[in-house]
């Protein structure tokens, strides 16, 4: 008898359950979809309480096997109609999102839904499914209480299917994040209508990497759907990341993003400061998030999504048995998400600690008094201790010593009063040291300058191995003391020797202990190209200064090894500089030591065609352009040199460090002292100038100012020869002649050059001048012919000479120091060698050949050969840890500056020679360099020894110490070309003739 359904809530039906029950859901036809789930659900069904045989349950429930759709049967049971049944209509009923997971996407949704049990099954009734469906779709389910036990639902699988749609959902949202961090904002940045509020490399440094990572991600969703579509209970995901995370080019993609992550959020906050308008435009970005994520929260998802990769994968795994297909795979998956996310945080540990090392540096600079330019990208620091000072007779003072990984900076120090200012960045226990004393700068040494003295390292380590010794001798001693109590024969002999030789032992340690201050001591050797000075500190206790000396040799080690990893010149620009006369070519060039109107540099370029000496001076505000050219005199310009202005009087050495006058305070004491026609005579001398050698035998000066534009000289003398080259050194000017002898300038009391009072030194002769001179470890190199003669500045005495080399009648060409190395090379020769600066051994010879051949492999084979029969040096240049070589084949090679010691003597590892892609059509006439940003450290502090490394007007400051700057390196040559295009085209040979400055930035 069937049983229609009755609306009105029965909680009892009366049945007869002797024969099964046929449950009819309602059809499901125009059901939408929402975010409820309409599904049939069953009433429950009990027996009446008169009927006979066991009771009947009937619950709300639903199942799903291999994640197949809903209206898909399950059982098959063809005899389902055959009987009498009790049939019950359903109506749909919708389930709540709590009973029901699923994706937004309906496909997915069919094949990830779970379904939560409502309510128990009764032992006595179960539920299957109908194999078959009417016409109408209808479902049937069978009730019957001799069918076979229902099984129980799989948790796990259901669980599975979970974690695999939130992989699936966290994926896609991730990709519409990327999506919308493209189209609107990196294209829209990129528009015209934006082109003004944002600079394009901006645009492009805000989003490195984000296109690459948008399409492997694109893939890799594509992929997971095709999978999941399958409706197979088996798929495998673990198989698609080991597919993904094991390209290359993902792992360099987000190792790249997250390097440049830092940086695209500072460029992003420097733009929003600066154009309001582009803050306007990120707010409005954000609120059309669906989300509401701002730039800053959508470029840190790619930092963030690897991690969320292995939560999401680790869960899957937990969720999937053994025997699945997927196990091993997600297993290791997983391992190589952990190893990509391990580097990925290597490398955000390593931004965090460099950004928290240039915040420490800014705070040092703040604390040290007269340091600026401190913070550098690559420096860091290392350690300070507290010493004492040696000085001449006998007097000590304390000091400070600050080791960075390429510097060292020396300050007074003195007690602070008062209260620890707030605010600071300085770890605690670095603070608490620090910022209760006062800090003023002393002296700033690179380390390529700085050595530990040798006979004292060598003294001190040999008193180190004694009292070692001597104290294992004392614990010998007393161990035999103690064995020969043991003995039972007489000992009283034996005892004395060892009571001896115990007294013996004990003495000896004493007296070496007693030299424990000579443990305590440590002597530097300052090496550069104005001379050598030693430095003498006393640690508060041995283990200090030995502890100080291996961090010392560590840091020299690192420097040495990062200098293989520098980034390679940065080409700038080709300037011609168009000829006024014809035959005019390039013969010197420097840059200037005075600032121009925009606190920056000029540099001076000479050119000549024999009979008029010209001068053009290069500006390098707003950008580098040639500013003038005039001619100065009748002549080839031979030489040009920038000389300092007159240094102005220290203070007395016995004088206390906080008494050391600032720049402010002495120019303003002798202008109150001085009369006023001495006045203008100081002010005159305080300006740097430029010293011009000419063919003619003349030497002309000019300010370093704008005088040259008037081609007004200051004043000009005449030695009475040709001006082969002009040194500055120790305060006086060497300028060697074609007849050999070299002129000695001094300034007499008010700062002035006394040209009339000269010292003449004959160093060699007319038939073999002095064509080159460098200063060399406070000497001064002469080049005459082959030959290289080493003066004494002090005594004007030549001390030492040795030949460069065996080739007879090849003179030196061109020569360059530095730190312990001198770069020295011959006419007609591809061949440039290395000599030590003090010893004078040869450490090592480079030849350039085969890395120019190898430049011009592109250009015809008549030119080819032609410059590689002639090959020859023209012009060298040490800047920035690289060695340039300049060719008559245009060709400029880099060659990286080995780091030399005082007891090197062979140059075991081989240079890498490296070919800069621009070079000239025909010879590099010569290579300079020029800072970009002015030094602007403090101005001649008190010095307290013959060579001080402070001071504004120091012309040789080594770039890359406390106040580093960018360098612009400049080549001069005729004509422009580019060695990586090899074919001809209709431009090619046009500029040949032209004079070119090629500028590169370093």
């Amino acid at each position: 008898m069937s049983l229609p359904y009755q609306k009105k809530p029965r909680p009892n039906l009366s049945l007869d359950l002797s024969q099964p029950i046929v449950i009819r859901p309602a059809k499901r036809t125009g059901l939408k979809h929402t975010n409820s789930v309409c599904l049939p659900l069953t009433k429950s069904v009990q027996p009446a309480s008169g009927g006979g045989g066991g009771g009947a349950h009937v619950t709300s429930r639903a199942s799903f096997a291999n994640h197949k759709s809903f209206s898909q049967p399950v059982i098959n049971d063809h005899n389902a109609s055959s009987s009498p049944t009790h049939t019950i209509e359903t109506c749909p009923l919708p389930l709540s999102t709590n009973d029901i997971s699923m994706t937004s996407d309906l496909s997915m949704t069919n094949q990830l839904l779970q379904i939560r049990t409502m309510t128990s099954m009764d032992a006595a009734s179960r539920i299957s499914s109908s194999s078959e469906s009417d016409e109408d779709g209808e479902g049937w389910l069978l009730l019957n209480e001799r069918s076979k036990p229902w099984p129980e639902p799989d948790h796990s699988e259901d669980t599975r299917a979970h974690v695999v749609g939130e992989l699936y959902d966290t994926e896609r949202n991730y990709v519409n994040n990327l999506n919308f961090l493209l189209t609107r904002y990196q294209q829209t940045m990129r528009s015209t209508e934006y082109s003004a509020m944002i600079d394009a490399t901006l645009v492009d440094d805000i989003f490195f990497q984000v296109p690459e990572i948008h399409g492997h991600h694109e893939r890799f969703i594509e992929e997971m759907r095709q999978r999941l579509e399958s409706r197979d209970a088996s798929i495998c995901v673990g198989d698609i990341f080991l597919q993904m995370i094991n390209d290359p080019g993902v792992v360099e993609s987000y190792t790249a993003f997250t390097n440049n992550w830092k940086t695209a959020q500072e460029a992003a906050k420097a733009a929003a400061q600066a154009k309001p308008a582009f803050r306007h435009f990120l707010v409005a970005r954000a609120r059309e998030h669906p989300g509401k994520l701002d730039l800053k929260a959508l470029l840190i998802k790619p930092v963030q999504r690897v991690p969320q990769y292995e939560l999401l994968l680790k869960r899957l795994l937990k969720h999937t048995s053994r025997d699945h297909p997927d196990h091993n795979l997600l297993n290791e998956a997983i391992g190589v998400v952990q190893q990509i996310a391990g580097r990925i945080n290597a490398v955000e540990q390593e931004a965090l600690q460099h950004e928290q090392q240039q915040l420490l540096l800014k705070e040092l600079e703040n604390i040290i008094e007269g340091l600026e330019e401190l913070v550098q990208p690559e420096r860091l620091f290392i350690r300070h201790d507290a010493v004492t000072m040696h000085f001449g007779l006998g007097t000590r003072k304390e000091r400070c010593l600050f080791l960075f990984s390429d510097l060292l900076v020396i300050t007074a120090i003195k007690r602070r009063s008062g209260t620890i200012r707030k605010g600071s960045n300085l770890p605690f226990t670095l603070l608490s040291s620090l910022e209760s004393n006062k800090f003023k700068l002393f002296k700033f040494i690179p380390l390529d300058d700085l050595d530990i003295a040798r006979s004292r390292d060598e003294s001190i380590k040999k008193l180190v191995r004694e009292v070692e010794t001597l104290d294992e001798d004392r614990q010998t001693l007393q161990h035999i003391l103690k064995l020969t109590k043991g003995l039972h024969c007489p000992r009283v002999s034996l005892e004395e020797m060892l009571n001896e030789m115990v007294g013996t032992n004990q003495k000896q340690l004493e007296e070496r202990q007693g030299a424990d201050s000579r443990l305590m001591e440590l002597e530097l050797t300052i090496t550069t190209q104005e001379g050598m000075e030693n430095l003498t500190f006393m640690f508060s206790s041995a283990d200090k200064r030995a502890q100080w000396e291996e961090a010392f040799h560590d840091a020299k080690q690192k420097l040495a090894m990062s200098a293989d990893r520098r980034p390679p010149p940065e080409f700038v620009i080709a300037l011609p500089i168009r000829k006024t006369r014809a035959g005019l070519q390039f013969t010197c060039a420097t840059a200037t030591l005075g600032l121009n109107a925009h606190n920056l540099k000029d540099v001076w370029v000479c050119n000549s065609d024999g009979y008029v000496g010209q001068v053009c001076v290069l500006s390098l505000q707003p950008d580098p352009t040639v500013a003038c050219c005039n001619g100065v005199c009748n002549a080839r310009i031979l030489s040009i040199a920038s000389i300092p202005a007159a240094p102005r009087p220290d203070s007395s050495d016995d004088d206390d460090d906080e008494d050391i006058p600032m720049e402010e305070d002495i120019r303003k004491r002798r202008s109150e002292s001085l009369p006023p026609e001495m006045g203008s005579d100081d002010s005159e001398n305080q300006q740097p100038t430029m010293w011009l050698g000419t063919e003619d035998g003349f030497i002309h000066v000019y300010n370093c100012s704008d005088t040259i534009r008037i081609k007004k000289n200051k004043f000009k003398f005449q030695p009475g020869s040709p001006v082969h080259c002009i040194i500055h050194l120790d305060n006086r000017v060497f300028a060697s002649l074609a007849n050999g002898d070299i002129i000695v300038y001094k300034r007499d009391i008010s700062g002035s050059w006394n040209v009339a009072d000269r010292q003449i030194v004959s160093i060699s002769t007319a038939a073999a001048p002095v064509t080159r001179m460098m200063a060399v470890a406070g000497k001064l190199w002469c080049a005459a012919m082959n030959t290289i003669r080493v003066l004494n500045t002090s005594m004007l005495q030549v001390e030492h000479s040795f030949v460069v080399g065996g080739e007879n009648g090849r003179g030196v060409s061109c020569m360059v120091s530095s730190g312990h190395g001198v770069w020295i090379a011959v006419h007609n020769s591809a061949a440039v060698r290395l000599y030590h600066a003090i010893t004078y051994e040869c450490l090592c010879e480079v030849n350039v050949a085969p890395a120019v051949t190898r430049m011009l492999a592109g250009c015809d084979d008549i030119i080819r050969q032609h410059k590689a029969a002639c090959l020859r040096v023209t012009s060298l240049l040490a800047c920035k840890d690289l060695l340039w070589v300049g060719t008559s084949a245009g060709v400029i090679i880099t060659v990286p500056l080995p780091h030399l010691a005082h007891n090197t003597h062979r140059v075991q590892a081989p240079l890498n020679m490296v070919g800069i892609p621009y070079g000239h059509t025909g010879h590099v006439r010569f290579l300079t360099s020029v800072e970009l940003t002015p030094e602007s450290r403090p101005s001649r502090l008190k010095s307290h020894s013959r060579y001080s490394f402070k001071g504004k007007d120091h012309p040789h400051h080594p770039p890359g110490t406390a106040a580093p700057a960018k360098l612009l390196v400049i080549s001069g040559g005729d004509g422009y070309e580019d060695f990586r295009s090899s074919g001809i085209s209709e431009l090619a040979g046009r500029d040949d003739s032209t004079n070119h400055l090629l500028l590169w930035q370093v």
